[in-house]
């Protein structure tokens, strides 16, 4: 079979599936949620992983009773929170990290009992980077925390206007270069709201993979190559919608798909082209033609298209 003829029959097979109006997987109780996996208790929120009990939530994950956030981690009790991480009972922060009980604060790190605070690191009880006793703290907090929310976030701008940008935020890499918000990384290039991966490239929205290249929005993947909304994949390439695949390329929609090329809706299958079952030896001699084919001509995704 030739690289034309496998992508011809396998662009027909996905025409002919029905589209899930739902990307949901291992999930209780989640409704109006798209693209969530091993949550429970959502509701309006999407591209999440192991979220509980949350609303209004996009792009999280490992988070808990929070409300109105858009890519925390690892937190619990925010609302109106951005790029926070390991954060506790936080309102309107963003990027920070380690926070606790604090309010209205940009890039903040390893703090608690602050309000209103720019660019501190392993500060407590400060108020507009004014530093006070725990006792004036605690006097005053009750006062400023009856503010309107826009009035004290025209006292923050002015506060943050007088520190540099910097060009990315990052931070616990080894030998990394090169993205934007990417966390305990090694020996990765070019990342992008990704975390927890080693000797990979390439990556956006994307955490605990390793030797991975072009991946999005997937996670807790190896070998990996062209992988997209997908996760718990081993040696896969251009794989998309899928979870739990071994030794496979061109998968679409599949569940622990092992030794398959060009699968579209399948789950627990092993030795498949085209969703037709060969022999062992058959596969390994067909599948070895139609990828040399397809890397002989550069092919990649070819036309195939996606909704």
């Amino acid at each position: 079979m030739t690289a034309e003829a496998f992508f011809k029959e396998l662009k027909r097979l996905i025409e002919l599936t029905p589209n899930y109006p739902l990307h949901q997987e291992n999930d209780e109780n989640c409704e109006y949620a798209d693209h969530v996996y091993f949550c429970k208790n959502l509701m309006y929120c999407f591209d999440c992983v192991k979220c509980v009990d949350g609303v209004y939530l996009y792009d999280s994950v490992n988070n808990a009773n929070s409300i109105d956030c858009d890519y925390i981690g690892e937190s619990e009790l925010c609302y109106e929170s951005v790029d926070a991480f390991k954060c506790f009972n936080s309102n309107y922060i963003q990027d920070c990290a380690n926070m606790t009980e604090s309010s209205f604060s940009v890039r903040c790190n390893n703090c608690h009992d602050v309000f209103g605070c720019v660019a501190l690191k392993n500060k407590s009880f400060c108020i507009f980077n004014r530093q006070l006793t725990e006792e004036e703290y605690r006097e005053k907090i009750t006062s400023y925390k009856t503010w309107p929310v826009e009035k004290v976030l025209a006292v923050v701008k002015e506060i943050w206007d007088k520190f540099p940008v910097t060009q990315t935020h990052e931070a616990n890499n080894e030998n990394s270069s090169y993205g934007d918000y990417f966390y305990f990384n090694k020996n990765c290039y070019m990342l992008f709201d990704s975390s927890y991966s080693k000797d990979c490239a390439y990556l956006y929205d994307t955490g605990h993979h390793v030797s991975s290249y072009d991946v999005t929005y997937s996670t807790e993947s190896e070998l990996c190559y062209e992988e997209v909304d997908s996760g718990q994949c081993y040696n896969c390439n251009y794989i998309v919608y899928s979870a739990k695949c071994l030794d496979s390329s061109y998968v679409i929609n599949s569940y622990d798909v092992k030794n398959c090329l060009g699968t579209v809706n399948r789950n627990h299958a092993q030795y498949e082209i085209l969703n037709r079952k060969f022999s062992k030896e058959d596969y390994e001699k067909l599948s070895k033609e139609i990828i040399e084919d397809i890397n002989r001509k550069n092919l990649g995704w070819a036309d195939l298209r996606f909704h």
